[in-house]
This record gives structure tokens, sequence and C-alpha cells, in this order.
């Protein structure tokens, strides 16, 4: 490309659409953390169905009441779960912001890469798979 002086201008149309493709990544990875956090929490609603199901079809003739209060663990499940959906809202806004900053440092010339978005994610992601880990070791098998 050359322009109006005859000078010749860097085609950077290949890091304007890798920064794209970075963007949409992130897009796709939010939708997922979206997708998994709705069904941690709604899986103790599933867990109380099935109780019910269940007592219903083995204890026909003696009934017991099931309790319809959420017990800590279903408050745990939804907690991580809307945990989650909070941390895929704050990652897409994150990756806006970088998607933009990274724009505009393609267009300046001056392009540096950040990792801050990087090791912000791997940490949030290692605590909340803690969380889950130490949910799952405690929660009894019933």
């Amino acid at each position: 490309m050359v322009d109006k002086e005859g000078s010749s201008i860097p085609d950077r149309s290949q890091q304007y659409l890798a920064n794209e493709r970075t963007f949409l990544a992130w897009v796709r990875t939010c939708i997922a953390l979206i997708g998994l956090g709705f069904i941690v929490a709604k899986f103790s609603f599933f867990i109380i169905e099935f109780r019910l199901i269940i007592q219903r079809y083995f204890d026909e003739s003696n009934r017991l009441p099931i309790q319809q209060t959420q017990s800590w663990i279903d408050q745990m499940s939804y907690l991580i779960g809307t945990g989650i959906v909070l941390l895929a809202i704050m990652l897409i806004l994150f990756a806006l912001k970088n998607y933009l900053n990274t724009h505009k440092s393609i267009q300046s010339h001056t392009y540096m890469p950040n990792h801050k978005i990087i090791y912000t994610t791997t940490a949030t992601i290692v605590i909340l798979s803690m969380i889950v880990f130490m949910y799952l070791l405690y929660v009894p098998n019933s």
C-alpha cells in the first residue's frame, strides 16, 4: 500500500483480524461460563426434584414430607453458579477493554502485549476451581 506522498503504508490487517479473533475467543469462553454457571446454580433444583420423584416411586405407602427449604448445600450451589456468571460478565468487559486498547495500539504502532487479562483470568479460575473442589469434597453423597 502507498499513501498520497508515495511512501509505503504497512498493511496491519493481520493484526486487526487477530485482535478480533482473540476477542471472539473471549466471547465464546464467556458464553460457556454463563451456561456452566446456570447449570451449577440450577443443579440443586434438579436434585430436589429428583428426590421427590424417587421418594414417590419407592415409598408410596408411607411418604415422608420433604422439606422445601434450601439447605446450605443448595445455597452453596446457587452461590457458586452465580459467581461463575458474574465472572463471565467481568471477563467479557475486561476482554472488550483489552480489544479496544489493542486496536488503538495497533493503529499507533505501539502495541505491547498485556498479560494482565491472562494472569487475572488464571487466578480467578484457580480460586473458583478450589471453591468447587472444596464444595465437592465436603458435600455428603446422599
